[in-house]
């Protein structure tokens, strides 16, 4: 099975669309090399083996030698994983796993928290939105990939894991234990006539579930909507599609271009019923990937503006591929442009009306946003 995805964090998050199987090309160009090489190969095995002090683990050795292979391309997001690894993935993707709640990314070098999930273990014990992540079970996470990280966060459910974090400028620890956690990708509310849309991240039916929740308002009476990407990785790429395109008559809704420069378009139509509302888009410098999607297909067909801050930037796409171990490579295989053109895997989008936020609890963007619905002009 071959999935494109365009992911910023492990969730920990992502974008997806089903693809075509894989196609077995033979490239000897890496096996040719390593054959050149095989002396020294040979060198290093016979001398792991017969001067190393340490246990040897082959199968250990041989999933980082491939790791390492992938991780020569110097690209974050392809990436190996094991079949352990594989599992997590895809439980992550859909939004269950055993964890305790958090979703990371890489910031400046940092192991970020993205946002902390309702109702989770992290939640109670006290994470916040910022926190830098630096230990693990009291190992140092510096220089470790975000799976890696997240892998060693997650585990079975009423096992404890410790995790050390920097907030603000406080260095704090907390011994969490781990659940099975089920996250909704969609909440919603009404404030002041004005509905609120929190996309926490697109999961496949994601969509459908948008759909089922705003069926208990009135949506005769609101005057506009807020949706909220701030702190979304990303997603399944289809339900960025689809979601664009509830808000969207007409329109291109997002181009893919390809390694020969070849261009796919996909384009919104009509009759959905979000069309006619006012919509002001939330965003910050942790939406990324399906989230840029959403927010590039409504402020570029002129359907909404944009508040916050400049969004992370990753509009690469990944491919996914089920290897026969039971493992996957996640390739990057392509970019994704906006209508307007900007290439979201070298810049993120600006916001219309930048606001930053420097207090949690007074959410000057959400009151931005919802200053703009009630008495601006859209």
């Amino acid at each position: 099975m071959v999935v494109v995805l365009m992911v910023a964090s492990f969730f920990l998050g992502s974008a997806v669309s089903v693809s075509r199987s894989f196609v077995d090309k033979q490239d000897d160009s890496i096996f040719q090399l390593l054959l050149s090489h095989k002396e020294q190969i040979t060198e290093i095995q016979n001398l792991v083996e017969n001067d190393f002090i340490g246990e040897i683990d082959q199968t250990q050795m041989y999933n980082q030698a491939i790791k390492g292979l992938v991780a020569g391309l110097g690209d974050p997001y392809t990436v190996y994983y094991t079949p352990v690894e594989a599992k997590a993935f895809w439980d992550d993707l859909n939004g269950s796993f055993e964890g305790v709640g958090l979703e990371i990314a890489y910031s400046n070098g940092q192991a970020l928290v993205l946002s902390v999930l309702e109702n989770s273990p992290a939640q109670s014990a006290g994470f916040a939105k910022g926190d830098v992540v630096l230990a693990v079970d009291d190992q140092d996470v510096e220089g470790m990939t975000i799976d890696e990280i997240a892998n060693m966060i997650k585990g079975e459910a009423g096992t404890v894991v410790k995790i050390k974090v920097l907030h603000q400028d406080e260095v704090k620890e907390y011994n969490v234990e781990r659940a099975n956690v089920v996250a909704e990708s969609v909440m919603t509310e009404l404030q002041d006539d004005v509905l609120l849309i929190r996309l926490l991240r697109f999961d496949e039916d994601t969509d459908e579930e948008l759909l089922q929740k705003i069926r208990g308002y009135n949506l005769d009476q609101i005057k506009g909507i807020i949706v909220d990407v701030r702190g979304n990785p990303g997603g399944y790429f289809d339900a960025a599609i689809k979601v664009a395109d509830l808000f969207l008559s007409d329109g291109l809704i997002v181009s893919e271009r390809h390694k020969d420069k070849s261009t796919e378009d996909w384009r919104a139509e009509s009759g959905d019923v979000l069309e006619k509302y006012k919509v002001v888009v939330l965003i910050d410098g942790f939406s990324a990937s399906a989230s840029e999607i959403l927010a590039g297909a409504i402020n570029d067909n002129d359907r909404g503006l944009l508040v916050g801050e400049k969004t992370y930037g990753k509009g690469s796409v990944q491919t996914v591929e089920s290897l026969s171990n039971g493992g996957l490579l996640k390739i990057t295989t392509g970019e994704w442009l906006t209508p307007n053109g900007l290439n979201l895997r070298q810049e993120g989008i600006d916001p219309d009306e930048k606001v930053e936020l420097d207090d949690v609890s007074n959410d000057l963007q959400f009151k931005k946003a919802k200053d703009i619905i009630l008495n601006g002009v859209i």
